[in-house]
């Protein structure tokens, strides 16, 4: 008779438990996304508000390598943005109190956003200070969409050049600019088209201003019309362009001649004087030319003259 007793509360307690095992049912994580594609950037909101059981926090993993999202209220809905193209596995890990896990994943597929075609012309490109450049473009935007804004930042500190647009293809000059002083620049043109988030795109020229060239400021032959035998005394003065100094000059007399000086010590300003003599009567012409100490190359400046020499019998 005290066995049937025990058998019986055996069958009534595992009966009550039975009845309250929902008490005790493992958490299910249920992850849903309100887009599963688009275009970078994709802003896509996840919903966790589906899962089950007694859920006491959760983890949410993007599959980009960034930092996850983590938390205790299940019912929170969680925004992230892919910035980069790519197929993405979000992954939600619930917890509950028990220490019992769950885990669902949903795949991302984000594409490339279409882009702009951009161009920037500079001409010229390289030359002495100061140099006016013509800046140019050729623009053509992303497939259904329109440019809506130009900036154009010259690279030497000036204010940058801004317009607003409203076209979906362009060719053509933009701008010019002055650079007052010699260096290398890279100048960057920037567009704006009229997505949702707005989309930008560059384009770069790069633009190379050298030092002033020197200057020939006279160059003289005493006699011009001289006679055969009789010395000629070419004079010339040169200067030097604005930071910069003579380190070279050259005479060619026409005939054949060629004195060529490397002076020992540059200088701003040059004044010579130097005699030659013509053996034979003809019309020549005399070149006098001069180098600066710019690097890498060198800049010049030639000045020419007639000299018509004449047989006195």
């Amino acid at each position: 008779m005290r066995r049937i007793w025990k058998i019986g509360l055996v069958v009534v307690f595992g009966l009550g438990l039975a009845g309250c095992a929902w008490l005790f049912a493992p958490p299910q994580a249920v992850l849903t996304a309100d887009r599963y594609s688009g275009t970078a950037p994709l802003h896509v909101q996840f919903d966790l508000s589906g899962s089950t059981g007694d859920i006491v926090s959760y983890t949410l993993t993007f599959g980009d390598g960034s930092d996850p999202a983590t938390g205790l209220g299940i019912t929170v809905a969680v925004l992230y943005t892919y910035a980069n193209p790519g197929t993405y596995t979000a992954t939600l890990t619930v917890q509950d109190a028990r220490g019992r896990t769950s885990s669902a994943s949903v795949v991302i597929m984000v594409s490339a956003a279409p882009t702009a075609a951009v161009s920037l012309g500079a001409f010229p490109a390289l030359g002495s200070a100061p140099l006016t450049v013509d800046f140019s473009a050729t623009i053509t935007a992303a497939p259904g969409r329109r440019i809506k804004h130009l900036a154009l930042d010259y690279g030497d500190g000036e204010p940058e050049y801004e317009a607003d647009v409203d076209f979906e293809n362009y060719s053509g000059p933009i701008v010019s600019h002055e650079y007052a002083d010699p260096d290398t620049y890279t100048a960057t043109l920037t567009v704006t088209d009229d997505a949702s988030p707005a989309q930008t795109f560059t384009a770069t020229a790069t633009i190379t201003v050298t030092s002033p060239p020197p200057e020939i400021i006279s160059f003289t032959a005493d006699p011009q019309t001289p006679s055969v035998g009789a010395d000629v005394t070419f004079a010339f003065e040169a200067e030097a362009g604005d930071a910069r100094k003579l380190v070279k000059w050259e005479l060619r007399s026409g005939d054949g001649y060629v004195v060529t000086v490397n002076l020992p010590t540059p200088v701003i300003n040059l004044n010579v004087t130097y005699n030659h003599t013509y053996d034979q009567t003809g019309s020549y012409t005399a070149t006098v030319k001069v180098w600066d100490d710019n690097t890498p190359t060198a800049n010049t400046a030639e000045a020419d003259l007639d000299v018509d020499v004449v047989d006195v019998h």
